[in-house]
């Protein structure tokens, strides 16, 4: 059977484009991912198509092609230097590269010596001015010019250049949808047609978002300075005006920027969210992993190499300015601040302390707590319950009762009325829907403090309920949609259906909507071609089996968490469709397994109960003081993939991993 390039990348542990990049020699590789790249191909015996050409390369007059830029500090030029070399190589031309360091004397100067240059059959040009004043002579002459990724203003040139306000437009959007709005941007002082277009980006996401423009959060550095001058403008502004996000204009700033908050003791995205711009090799291997807007080089050397063969040859060029889009590549630097039901941000839960005089009180007073629950007999339940039992015993709060709803609204209307009977001072509970239980907790607002798990039920004021503590339920979303659209990230046309739960919860619902909002705005691959609801878990099945019948050619499946994911399971087990992927929520021993085994199951981001429970005691503890000031508790998520499963296993479950799940794991990885 022929070996594929995507075979390769997959034993390498590369992506397809590094492997193309070893093969072709388009764009330096660190020896280590070379080494790794060429065993690969040894072991699968890949046949790798070559062009074999004779030598063909022109001498003497117009045999060479002048690239004027400003520096090679960044990738971006060395990039196109390296796809140029060899789309020009083709065609006979030998590339020769100037390099201007910014100056505009200095360029005057190597323009005036290319100029002279019989040799030179055309030249491409990252001007250091925007003005057209400064490349009249230059234009005047008969030597074919294209303008590559930097431009001039008010004049028709020919140019090939990236989509720069939209590249900007797309990262800010990102980080505004992962809750930011206080966001810095970082572009170089110079004026430059590149700077202007990626500051339109940034202040057309706001406007467009409704937040307001602060030019104090403009942060312009000249790259020529010494790097303590820089870091210290960027350290001032941080300090000054409290940004939650950094967006970089460009690839060199967002290394600086990256060392400017290592030297101030920073962590990313705890402190501050990072989107960069470049994807260098070392983007992937940060920690984190950094979200970054790429330039795609390969596309703008081959357009610009076509362009001005095109005017060597005197042929009509139709489209003089070609747009190149960047990409967005999301990672892990940018946090995503979690919200309530009101709107209000997120408090993490390291931020809820108790006072050694709060604690001498708690001991004396004698406080109950009781405990409703939506349904039990599940890991997650008895997490969230030791949790909360563990951390209020410590403060001499006893848990009087625990109860179970098995998923009844009006089962759990009785039990909140049974708890009330025994005269609770606090009462923690995850309401089993919206409506059928909110006159009974409303009820119970008037006689004892209410601390809710993951929902507030519908109509009830913040001045009715202590606090509410949930997962981050944007991250959680994003979450799940990174797992399936990196899962999908190189195929073409994938469809993929959403099954969610149909009750009106709001952590739910959101989670909901910002996972197919991902989707949609990362990866255009994807189309989201059907939504089906449940409303009883075992309706999972049923729903999951009319979707496929209706789209049949559905790829794979986002399900609202892990037992209407259980069920979907079984219903495409019987159908006959285990090439499904599916992304889901919680991790529970039969989504484990079937993660382990790589079979269905692609990933899942799940909750840490056990800490949430800590933070449900603790919020509860300081209602029972009248001192409960946050109403809405973030905790994070935690993503799973098979290759962490382990560790993510002891570090959300708190024990290890089934015998059967550890089988599986080792005979992968071994």
């Amino acid at each position: 059977m022929k070996v594929t390039i995507k075979e390769v990348a997959k034993i390498a542990g590369v992506s397809i484009a590094t492997v193309s990049h070893v093969i072709n020699k388009t764009r330096y590789v660190g020896p280590e991912l070379t080494e790794k790249v060429k065993s690969a191909i040894e072991e699968t015996g890949y046949k790798i198509k070559t062009v074999e050409s004779e030598n063909n390369l022109r001498i003497g007059k117009e045999s060479i092609i002048a690239f004027v830029i400003p520096n090679i500090g960044g990738t971006v030029y060395s990039q196109l230097i390296s796809v140029l070399s060899v789309y020009l190589a083709r065609e006979g031309y030998v590339l020769s590269v100037f390099l201007t360091g910014d100056d505009i004397e200095s360029e005057k100067c190597i323009l005036s010596t290319i100029m002279a240059d019989k040799r030179i059959a055309g030249v491409f040009i990252a001007p250091v001015s925007s003005s057209v004043q400064d490349y009249k002579k230059l234009l005047s002459e008969n030597t074919p010019v294209v303008f590559l990724e930097r431009s001039i203003k008010n004049f028709e040139v020919c140019s090939v250049l990236s989509e720069n306000e939209l590249a900007i437009y797309k990262g800010m959007k990102h980080l505004i949808k992962c809750g930011h709005e206080k966001i810095a941007i970082i572009l170089e002082s110079r004026n430059l047609t590149t700077v202007e277009e990626r500051l339109s980006g940034y202040r057309k996401a706001l406007e467009n978002e409704g937040i307001r423009f602060d030019e104090n959060l403009v942060i312009k550095l000249d790259l020529y300075d010494r790097e303590e001058v820089c870091r210290n403008k960027i350290n001032a502004a941080f300090e000054l005006n409290k940004p939650t996000a950094f967006i970089a204009g460009g690839n060199r700033l967002t290394l600086l920027l990256l060392r400017t908050i290592q030297n101030m003791g920073l962590e990313c995205p705890n402190d501050i969210s990072v989107v960069g711009f470049g994807d260098e090799e070392w983007c992937e291997l940060a920690a984190p992993p950094l979200t970054t807007l790429k330039q795609n080089t390969e596309e703008m050397g081959k357009s610009a190499a076509e362009l001005i063969i095109s005017l060597i040859n005197g042929e009509t060029v139709e489209q003089k300015e070609i747009r190149v889009p960047a990409n967005l590549s999301i990672r892990k630097s940018v946090q995503i601040i979690g919200r309530g039901p009101f709107g209000e941000n997120a408090t993490a839960p390291e931020e809820i302390e108790l006072t050694e005089e709060e604690i001498k009180l708690l001991k004396e007073s004698d406080f109950k707590v009781g405990i409703s629950f939506h349904y039990g007999g599940t890991a997650w339940a008895r997490l969230h319950e030791n949790g909360i039992r563990d951390t209020l015993s410590k403060y001499g709060i006893t848990v009087i009762s625990v109860t179970d709803a098995h998923f009844n609204p009006e089962l759990q209307v009785r039990q909140l009325e049974g708890l009330r009977i025994q005269e609770p001072n606090a009462i923690v509970a995850i309401p089993t829907d919206d409506e059928v239980t909110s006159n009974k907790f409303r009820e119970l607002a008037r006689e004892t403090k209410l601390v809710f798990i993951s929902n507030i039920p519908k109509g009830m004021k913040k001045d009715e309920y202590a606090s509410c503590v949930s997962v981050n339920e944007r991250e959680n979303g994003h979450n799940a949609a990174v797992l399936i659209g990196e899962h999908f990230k190189n195929e073409k046309h994938i469809k993929l259906g959403f099954i969610g739960h149909g009750a009106p919860f709001y952590g739910t619902h959101l989670r909901d909507m910002i996972a197919e909002q991902t989707i949609l705005e990362n990866y255009p691959n994807i189309e989201i071609v059907d939504t089906q609801y449940f409303y009883q878990i075992d309706n999972a099945f049923d729903v999951c089996k009319k979707m496929i019948m209706e789209h049949p050619d559905i790829q794979g499946l986002y399900v609202s968490w892990d037992r209407p994911a259980l069920e979907v399971i079984r219903a495409l087990e019987e159908m006959e469709r285990t090439d499904v992927a599916i992304v889901t929520f919680e991790l529970d021993t039969e989504i484990a397994s079937y993660l382990a085994q790589e079979k269905m199951v692609v990933g899942v981001s799940t909750q840490l109960p056990y800490e949430q429970g800590v933070a449900v005691a603790l919020v509860t503890a300081k209602a029972l003081l009248n001192k409960c000031y946050d109403k809405y508790i973030g905790v994070h998520p935690y993503t799973v993939k098979t290759n962490n499963l382990l560790r993510a296993w002891r570090e959300v479950n708190h024990e290890k991993a089934p015998e059967e799940i550890e089988q599986y794991i080792t005979r992968k990885f071994t």
